[in-house]
């Protein structure tokens, strides 16, 4: 989040700490040690719209996985996060000739969550090692490549062995409900309007990823003292339909009594669908040796096929743009000044562009952060404290029709170690 949210070309180092990027299963080829991930997040936003405002704060449990090595190109990690969230609690009015003024009130809470497994390997770890070996002893009267050949077949092969590609399986719950209320200004000439859906949801989906990079170690004669890496990825989120029960419920009453006149409509636990919208991104990076690394990414979602049970979609598609960087001074770093110059500094920016259509507008965000990766351990940088904070807006410009103004504090905790160690000696 520090780094403005970029992460699909982001590849993770093999060395302490090791950091677990779940947005791209393909990162999970590089996890080398047991490493375990927990964060939160502190929002406080204001909301303005109609020469009204509102501030409103809270906090929430973001992510929590764990990661571990298997055997010596792949890697594994499971783990849960809040995969949607639905909290809101507003009114609008409206004058109807011949009617007066009508209060329209929405409402809506509750949420789904993920539970993930996920895998990625390396499969041609050892391409580069085995091409560069099959060419190490070869006399210059058997050569069959020339210079400018064997250049071209170690530059495939450097990709090839960076090459990791990797799938999770993601297990969504949870429940939402929606309700909207239309209460009407003469209670002996019309009866208000309740109605209430809800959806419940229990299914799999999954998502897959690649990466791959390549090193310039040399140019020309020139051996560079920090090497040069090019990283690249690509993400796609399937669009699977899930599983869903939901329910409706719609009925006449009048103002001030809670008992309904005229049941208007009543669904109990229908089996339905829900789709999921199909996610695509593609990501490219550029690191310098262990002390710089800046990614960005640009995906799209396609909206405008997403299904709800009994709701009709107008959304719109909408596309993400992010950029971010990472800078430590000295990684490896000892001595008295060692703990400042192992601190990570991370800055970046991001913006969407929103795919809830009001009034034949979008709502968009654009943000900015910075964050800092604190070491913590003795003697060692297995472990990390990580925070940013990010302040963004969603909707602006003289059309929208509401804006949002928001801080975001993020924490999250990085423990690396090396588990299940069987020692020669006792």
């Amino acid at each position: 989040m520090g780094m403005g949210g970029a992460h699909i070309a982001l590849k993770p180092d093999s060395t302490m700490p090791i950091f677990i990027n779940a947005g791209n299963p393909a990162a999970y080829s590089l996890i080398k040690l047991t490493s375990l991930e927990v964060g939160g997040t502190f929002n406080h936003s204001k909301f303005s719209g109609n020469n009204t405002s509102l501030k409103k704060w809270g906090t929430n449990f973001s992510y929590g996985s764990l990661g571990f090595p298997v055997g010596s190109n792949g890697g594994a990690c499971f783990g849960i996060q809040p995969y949607s969230s639905v909290g809101y609690d507003t009114q609008n009015s409206s004058d109807i000739e011949n009617i007066g003024t009508v209060l329209n009130k929405y409402s809506g809470t509750g949420g789904m969550n993920k539970v993930f497994l996920g895998y990625g390997i390396m499969p041609f770890n050892k391409r580069l090692t085995t091409y560069r070996r099959k060419h190490l002893y070869i006399h210059d009267t058997l050569k069959t490549l020339s210079r400018a050949g064997y250049k071209t077949g170690e530059f495939f092969s450097k990709m090839l062995s960076d090459f990791s590609i990797g799938a999770n399986a993601n297990y969504i719950f949870g429940n939402i409900e929606n309700t909207t209320d239309v209460i009407y200004p003469y209670a002996s000439l019309y009866n208000n309007t309740f109605t209430d859906r809800a959806i419940n949801v229990r299914d799999f989906t999954g998502n897959f990823g690649a990466q791959t990079a390549i090193t310039i170690d040399s140019i020309g004669k020139r051996v560079l003292r920090e090497k040069i890496k090019f990283t690249f990825g690509f993400f796609m989120a399937l669009n699977n339909e899930l599983k869903a029960n939901y329910s409706y419920l719609a009925f006449n009453y009048i103002s001030g009594q809670s008992v309904p006149t005229d049941t208007v409509l009543f669904i109990n636990s229908a089996a339905g669908k829900l789709k999921l919208p199909l996610e695509q991104g593609f990501g490219i990076g550029f690191k310098k040796g262990e002390r710089i690394n800046i990614v960005a990414d640009f995906a799209i979602t396609d909206w405008q096929n997403f299904q709800y049970p009994n709701f009709e979609n107008d959304f719109k598609n909408s596309y993400r743009v992010a950029l971010g960087g990472n800078f430590v001074p000295e990684k490896f770093a000892s001595g008295s000044n060692a703990f400042l110059k192992r601190i990570n500094y991370r800055a970046g920016v991001s913006y969407q562009s929103g795919y809830i259509n009001v009034r034949n507008s979008v709502i968009p965000t654009a943000a900015i952060s910075v964050g800092i990766g604190i070491p913590v351990g003795v003697g060692r940088v297995s472990s990390m404290v990580n925070v940013s904070a990010q302040y963004g807006q969603t909707g602006f410009g003289s059309q929208s029709l509401l804006k949002e103004n928001f801080w975001r504090i993020h924490f999250g905790f990085t423990f690396s170690d090396r588990w299940f160690q069987k020692f020669r000696y006792d």
